[in-house]
């Protein structure tokens, strides 16, 4: 393989074993990593699936749709197998573990763990984050959420319900963002608009006045270019599916859809953009419960044709990054442990 030299934003240059020669030297490339909770690749069915009804972009392909725009053209669509080769629904706790460890967590576990991740996961992440895997080989990356002070006062009480990212991020040694981060400009809000956090947070309605979504897709971009890789997570998908909301479901969609083409309005040509998700839901609101619908693996920008090929699980997003930069890959089963969750 060619050794080619990549800029990286804190450190000097390095050089790397890449599986294929698409870095220019001195090349700074931003990796956006979406993660939108609970949606899958369901029928075309407008008296089940939302998207059939509301999706008009990119997120067509939920509803296995020919309705697709010109931008849609220009992504690269894979779906992925949410089970992993584990009966029962693809849940939330392992699917997410997988998405940013590179690890099969179901298979890890001998079953799906919905919600929050129990000590093995909690393991499982501290050693393998993806965000700790980039920083340790000098790279700048980060979770881009960002949280309420009640928010993380609960987590300090109640640590039991942080999530896969909470985990993810702080496994980096770096601390969750805050609303201060937030009005800096350095962070987003989990509802990408704040709506929602005015519903929650009406005190923060003078302090965080409504954004719309395709700034906000902007925004995230301009965030970006000082990190080699950012996650950033949206869950109102999932909590709209559960509910089998009709409504909150085209809030939702049509807030993605034009977060999503701010975002690749605002991208260079040295950007990518890979939106996943943890298992189907939203496309399916005949049912409160998760689905056994394979997910979307979209991808737009830089490395589409690198993330191109055999990807089939949701493991294989972090472990095909990996062999992009050169890094170690985590095995893909660990050892089990005698622990639940």
């Amino acid at each position: 393989m060619e050794k080619l030299s990549i800029h990286k934003r804190r450190g000097n240059e390095k050089n790397f074993t890449l599986v294929g020669p698409f870095y220019l030297n001195g090349t700074d490339v931003s990796v956006i990593y979406f993660f939108i909770d609970g949606i899958g690749i369901g029928p075309d069915d407008q008296a089940t699936n939302p998207f059939s009804r509301y999706a008009t972009s990119v997120l067509s392909v939920c509803s296995a749709s020919s309705r697709a725009d010109a931008l849609s053209r220009d992504f690269l669509l894979l779906p992925l197998d949410a089970a992993m080769g584990i009966d029962g629904l693809p849940q939330s706790a392992t699917g997410q573990t997988s998405l940013w460890t590179g690890v099969n967590a179901p298979q890890l576990l001998g079953h799906h763990l919905t919600g929050f991740p129990g000590p093995t996961l909690r393991a499982a992440i501290e050693e393998h984050s993806i965000l700790k895997k980039f920083k340790n080989e000098g790279f700048a990356a980060t979770l881009l959420n960002a949280y309420s002070e009640k928010f993380l006062k609960k987590l300090e009480s109640m640590p039991r319900f942080a999530s896969a990212s909470t985990h993810t991020q702080k496994a980096s040694g770096q601390p969750l963002f805050t609303l201060a981060d937030l009005e800096a400009g350095r962070a987003l809000y989990m509802d990408i608009t704040h709506q929602i956090m005015h519903q929650y947070y009406p005190e923060t309605k003078e302090r965080f006045p409504i954004v719309d979504a395709h700034t906000r897709g902007a925004d995230l971009v301009r965030i970006a270019q000082d990190y080699e890789l950012v996650i950033f997570e949206y869950f109102l998908s999932d909590k709209a599916g559960h509910s089998q909301d009709f409504d909150a479901a085209q809030f939702v969609i049509e807030s993605l859809e034009t977060f999503i083409k701010g975002i690749c309005e605002a991208m260079g040509p040295d950007d990518t953009l890979i939106i996943s998700s943890d298992h189907g839901n939203l496309e399916d609101l005949s049912t409160k419960t998760h689905t056994h619908h394979r997910v979307p693996l979209l991808v737009y920008g830089r490395l589409m044709k690198d993330l191109a090929g055999d990807m089939q699980y949701l493991y294989d997003i972090p472990r095909r990054l990996y062999e992009i930069y050169g890094f170690a890959l985590p095995p893909l089963i660990l050892p089990q442990r005698p622990r639940a969750g």
